[in-house]
């Protein structure tokens, strides 16, 4: 039996030869869009998950008649009671960001990806619903990388409710979903 000491993989694959190898691998030909070490949605989520936040109906999206018109506008149906189940929260996140020194660019980053997905919605006919879901995706995907590269303890859980406050917040300052256009 004659030993080799090199690998080749037909397929561009990674081959490996020797003992106790170590390998990391990146994928660069990914569509998903690539995220830094640490971003405002992932600070955000963090200050959040660590608030205690008691219910308050003040800011329930079923007692706002604006809200509720926007969201049949742009034909959302499932997250209107999803935001509904976050939006308890909302006096906590708005003094979280009203303190945060780079809510600008985090609630502009969130309008940009809302702004990519409504142009598919739209030419594909979807309802806003896809869009919410798409934009949580996105938003989800972000700081579960910031949390791996942090080696962050924050829970899925946390991070979810946190991520829908901030949905919400974006919602209600018009950065989330057409507003309804004005009568004549």
């Amino acid at each position: 039996m004659t030993l080799s000491k090199s690998a080749k993989s037909g397929d561009n694959g990674t081959s490996i030869v020797g003992n106790k190898n170590s390998l990391t691998t990146f994928n660069f030909s990914s569509h998903t869009p690539k995220i830094l070490k640490r971003s405002a949605v992932f600070d955000v989520c963090k200050i959040i998950a660590e608030l205690d936040i008691d219910y308050d109906d003040e800011y329930s999206i079923q007692n706002n008649s604006d809200w509720m018109e926007k969201f049949e506008y742009n034909k959302v149906d499932l997250y209107v009671e999803v935001f509904d189940n976050y939006s308890d929260g909302y006096d906590e996140v708005s003094k979280v960001l009203h303190g945060y020194l780079k809510k600008t660019i985090m609630v502009k980053k969130i309008r940009t990806v809302y702004l990519e997905i409504e142009r598919v919605r739209e030419k594909e006919k979807l309802d806003g619903d896809f869009v919410i879901k798409q934009v949580f995706d996105r938003l989800k995907e972000e700081v579960w990388y910031n949390a791996s590269i942090n080696e962050s303890d924050i829970l899925d859980e946390e991070v979810d409710a946190a991520i829908y406050m901030i949905m919400f917040y974006a919602f209600t300052k018009c950065k989330l979903l057409k507003p309804v256009p004005k009568g004549d």
